[in-house]
């Protein structure tokens, strides 16, 4: 009888071990889930969220928006995160910035800031630059201001970070393919402090 317990339990365990250790290493940002998965890094955006986010799971997220109950027929989605400005300084709601860059070849892009604990930010309407909204300058880049006082910078694009840190996002909707192929062809914008 213990002898058939154990022959039972025992593959099991082993089945239940090797899919923990097997599946553990896409939950987390890590070289070999970058290396296997294939993750964008230009600069100082890279398409995963801070691992020492509180909740986040970012492989995980990604894995069930392209293949769960409704998921693409195709890569459908990019997204890329930053902390840091220009200058390799974390981003502080202390401070304006303007993020400046062309954009992307995509069904539709945005822009979005979270908290560190990765929630959408009050006042919630004014945390996101969309391209349905953003004006193109001439030379075809946009010009977005982060900032907690919208007044500052009357007629131009804003982003409200309301005076807390935050992570910026950009979202890439419908992206062209090559991108997946050509990883350092996205284009991503520069995140410049302010100075007053």
């Amino acid at each position: 009888m213990i002898q058939s317990i154990k022959r039972t339990i025992l593959p099991v365990l082993v089945g239940i071990v090797l899919g923990i250790a097997s599946f553990y290493p896409f939950t987390y940002t890590n070289p070999i889930s970058l290396k296997l998965i294939g993750g964008v890094k230009r600069g100082n955006w890279i398409t995963h969220f801070d691992q020492s986010m509180k909740n986040q799971n970012p492989w995980l997220r990604n894995y069930v928006a392209f293949i769960g109950l409704l998921g693409s027929i195709r890569p459908e989605i990019i997204y890329l995160e930053t902390m840091w400005d220009v200058d390799g300084n974390k981003i502080s709601g202390d401070n304006d910035y303007i993020l400046k860059g062309a954009p992307p070849d995509c069904r539709y892009w945005s822009f979005v800031i979270y908290d560190f604990d990765n929630r959408r930010m009050e006042p919630f309407e004014e945390t996101i630059a969309s391209s349905y909204r953003t004006p193109l300058q001439e030379d075809g880049t946009y010009e977005i201001y982060l900032t907690a006082h919208p007044e500052r910078y009357p007629g131009k694009q804003i982003i409200n970070h309301g005076g807390e840190d935050f992570t910026l996002t950009m979202r890439v909707y419908g992206p062209d393919l090559a991108y997946y192929e050509y990883k350092n062809s996205m284009p991503v914008g520069s995140v410049t402090k302010v100075n007053q």
